[in-house]
């Protein structure tokens, strides 16, 4: 299992990565109530140190919220987790699917890049990667199971997302997740 280290004052934490080690299982409800309640504790800190500070100009905020409510017309479960989501060194784009209730998920961590998909089920986004996804408050919030341990990653200020068919990086670096992604029958763009 790979990890990486968040260094808040003096605190060092280490952290799977959410999409890259392998969550043994979805977490229950009470471990993901449990860690939010964990979330909320911490994020008093997190917000001092800078590293949820909004970066996203007025644009990138109009964008977003236009494609979320453009969505949210034809498949109002899966409208709110849309966008490309930023933490530390890492982000989750998420996609609609082609099928109702369904996301495409490309998951990026430095030079490394992974394509999986979820569901959204009784509000959570649950993937095949054995992650679930949460929102709370403006945070979307990875919960995952290591080593019989439930655990928590935030995400936070989502821009529009990419399109990783015509995204030079893409194509050029991560080959695989563009065709992943047109195999899955990924969606873009707002509806008409």
């Amino acid at each position: 299992m790979r990890a990486h280290f968040l260094v808040l004052g003096f605190a060092i934490a280490l952290l799977p990565l959410p999409g890259f080690a392998q969550s043994e299982r979805h977490p229950t409800d009470a471990e993901i109530t449990g860690l939010l309640r964990e979330m909320r504790r911490e994020m008093p800190n997190l917000m001092k140190s800078g590293v949820y500070r909004d970066r996203r100009n007025s644009e990138e905020r109009r964008q977003r919220e236009a494609f979320v409510k453009a969505w949210s017309q034809l498949d109002r479960a899966i409208a709110p987790f849309l966008g490309n989501w930023t933490a530390i060194e890492e982000n989750v784009e998420i996609y609609p699917a082609s099928k109702r209730g369904e996301v495409c998920i490309i998951d990026s961590y430095l030079d490394e890049t992974d394509f999986y998909l979820g569901r959204v089920v009784n509000g959570k986004l649950r993937t095949d990667t054995n992650l679930t996804f949460v929102l709370d408050s403006r945070f979307l919030v990875s919960t995952f199971v290591v080593e019989n341990r439930a655990g928590h990653y935030e995400y936070a200020n989502p821009r529009p997302v990419d399109n990783p068919l015509t995204s030079t990086y893409y194509v050029k670096n991560h080959p695989k997740v563009v065709e992943q992604f047109q195999q899955a029958g990924c969606l873009l763009g707002i509806p008409k």
